[in-house]
């Protein structure tokens, strides 16, 4: 059929359409027989004629309209909905950026608990060592006064032994006896000397009581007194109000200059 189609059409194509009527007779309207024939072949797929039909290849071929046409409409949704959903996800950017500026700030402020925390244990360790380091000497300083006492003691035995004339006497005079001594060895020393037996017994003599008291005696001579502990006190105190007045440091300027910052440090008195 096609082929007598094609041959009817190209002959008559050869002369021109219109100079060649019996050709066109003999087509009888080819398009309309195209049409028909194509019809009539395809008709037997219908579902109320009888015959074979393509099932395989027309499922296939719907499923794959059906396909193209749920992938075209799930991107038509899309597109439609995309400019709706611009302020959501503003919105819901906004709120991810505030759970992590909360994280920060919490990380920020655990930090900062920290480091003042350490800071304060410090603060505390160093008070209580500045504390018995001024108990220390302050008990070293009532040592070498009770030292200081005892030379000056021993001191005042040998001026009143000099004082005394008949004393005096005796004491130039082995004073003389010594120096000969020593002139004639070369050698100057304290043998004969008449003062060092008045110093070294006024000493033994005030040493000796010492050595034989108790633990309790010993920590009442060397205690404290009521001048050093206030002294040590109001150091103490000092030390905790200037710890106290201290602003906390902070390395970021900004915050440095934050109103609220500045009104803080203001209240404590410092900067």
């Amino acid at each position: 059929m096609f082929f007598y189609i094609g041959s009817i059409t190209s002959f008559s194509r050869i002369g021109g359409w219109s100079h060649n009527e019996w050709l066109r007779g003999m087509v009888f309207h080819h398009e309309f027989l195209i049409c028909w024939y194509v019809g009539f072949m395809e008709s037997r797929h219908f579902t109320f004629l009888l015959g074979p039909k393509f099932t395989v290849f027309y499922n296939v071929y719907t499923r794959y309209e059906l396909q193209q046409l749920t992938n075209q409409w799930a991107d038509e949704v899309e597109e439609k909905q995309a400019k709706f959903m611009v302020k959501p996800k503003e919105q819901m950017e906004y709120v991810r950026i505030n759970d992590e500026f909360e994280f920060v700030k919490k990380r920020a402020l655990v930090n900062f608990l920290s480091n003042s925390r350490d800071v304060l244990e410090n603060h505390v360790h160093s008070r209580a060592a500045n504390m018995l380091l001024s108990i220390e000497n302050f008990e070293k300083s009532n040592l070498k006064s009770l030292q200081n006492n005892i030379g000056v003691a021993a001191i005042e035995k040998m001026t009143a032994a000099l004082a005394d004339p008949e004393q005096k006497k005796l004491i130039d005079a082995a004073a003389f006896e010594s120096a000969l001594k020593g002139i004639s060895t070369g050698t100057m020393t304290y043998e004969g000397d008449p003062l060092l037996p008045i110093v070294t017994e006024e000493v033994m003599n005030r040493t000796g009581a010492y050595q034989t008291l108790s633990a309790e005696e010993e920590s009442k001579i060397m205690s404290l007194t009521g001048d050093h502990r206030r002294i040590i006190a109001e150091n103490d105190r000092k030390t905790k109000q200037e710890f106290l007045q201290k602003a906390p440091v902070l390395s970021n300027p900004g915050v440095r200059m934050h109103p609220k910052y500045l009104g803080y440090a203001a209240t404590l008195g410092g900067h």
